[in-house]
C-alpha cells in the first residue's frame, strides 16, 4: 500500500445524501462508497474525504451509506476504518459525526452479536 488517496466530495456530487439509490438515485452513500472508497480503502494506508466545500452537511443516512457499508457490505474492520479514514474540515464536527457513527454501528453489532 501507499501514503493517501485525497478525494474532493465534489468530484462526486454537490448535494450528497441518502443511503441508497432508493433515497437518492443519484447521489447517495452507497453510489459513493462503491465508485470512491472501497478501492481506495484497499489501496491506500488514509484516505481523506474533504467535505469542506459543500454547501450543507450530508446527513447520517449518505454518512453511514459511505462509511459504515464499509465495513457491513466490504468487508472492512471498524478498526480499519476509524484508522484510515480522515475527514475534513478537520476542525469542523463533521470529523466526530462519522466517527460517532461508525462507533455507534460497531457498539451495535457488538451488542447484537452478544445477545
Amino acid at each position: 500500500m501507499s501514503n493517501n488517496k485525497y478525494i474532493d466530495i465534489l468530484e462526486f456530487s454537490d448535494d450528497p445524501w441518502g443511503r441508497s439509490v432508493e433515497d437518492n438515485p443519484d447521489s447517495n452513500g452507497n453510489d459513493f462508497r462503491k465508485r470512491f472508497l472501497t478501492d481506495a480503502f484497499r489501496q491506500f494506508d488514509t484516505v481523506t474525504v474533504d467535505f469542506s466545500k459543500l454547501r450543507d452537511v450530508p446527513d447520517s443516512a449518505f454518512l453511514g451509506g459511505s462509511f459504515v457499508n464499509l465495513i457491513k457490505e466490504d468487508g472492512f474492520s471498524y478498526e480499519e476504518v476509524l484508522q484510515k479514514l480522515i475527514i475534513l474540515p478537520a476542525d469542523g464536527f463533521l470529523p466526530e459525526l462519522v466517527r460517532r457513527i461508525i462507533e455507534l454501528a460497531r457498539d451495535e453489532h457488538k451488542r447484537v452479536a452478544g445477545a
